[in-house]
């Protein structure tokens, strides 16, 4: 009898979570569109040296995504609720230089996004070489506005 009032909590844990994720990934449809925003490194000395960061994005219907991060561009990207950080995901390639005239290169781009509110995500961007951990990472701030 033990044994079964445990199987039958991880069960209805179990369904509860696939409950509140289907919830949440249908919540993905509100960044379709096209959107653009400026972004500023925390890093001070960063952020003097290169200046502000321009980001475009536009998400289909599908959840295809395309955008580009200064002069790079941004490929094979895809968004997913983001539950440690409470809101949505974006990891994506980046192909190109972001800022021409500077050494400054990176080969990823992760967005994370809070929810919309009247046209306007804020969250952070973390520019990398990979997608796992990196010393030479460099996170910023964003604000994205939906494009009429």
């Amino acid at each position: 009898m033990k044994y079964l009032s445990i199987l039958i909590t991880l069960l209805l844990l179990g369904i509860s979570t696939q409950l509140l994720a289907q919830t949440d990934s249908e919540n993905m449809a509100q960044f379709v569109g096209e959107w653009q925003g400026e972004g500023y490194f925390y890093n001070v000395n960063l952020s003097s040296e290169v200046g502000i960061v321009r980001f475009t994005l536009y998400v289909s219907q599908g959840m295809e995504i395309t955008g580009s991060v200064g002069n790079a561009e941004i490929v094979d990207a895809e968004i997913e609720v983001d539950d440690w950080n409470d809101g949505y995901s974006i990891q994506g390639t980046i192909v190109g230089q972001i800022f021409p005239g500077n050494d400054f290169q990176k080969k990823r781009i992760t967005l994370l996004l809070n929810e919309v509110d009247d046209d306007i995500s804020v969250g952070d961007f973390h520019l990398a070489n990979n997608f796992i951990f990196d010393f030479s990472m460099r996170p910023g701030g964003v604000t994205l506005s939906r494009t009429p």
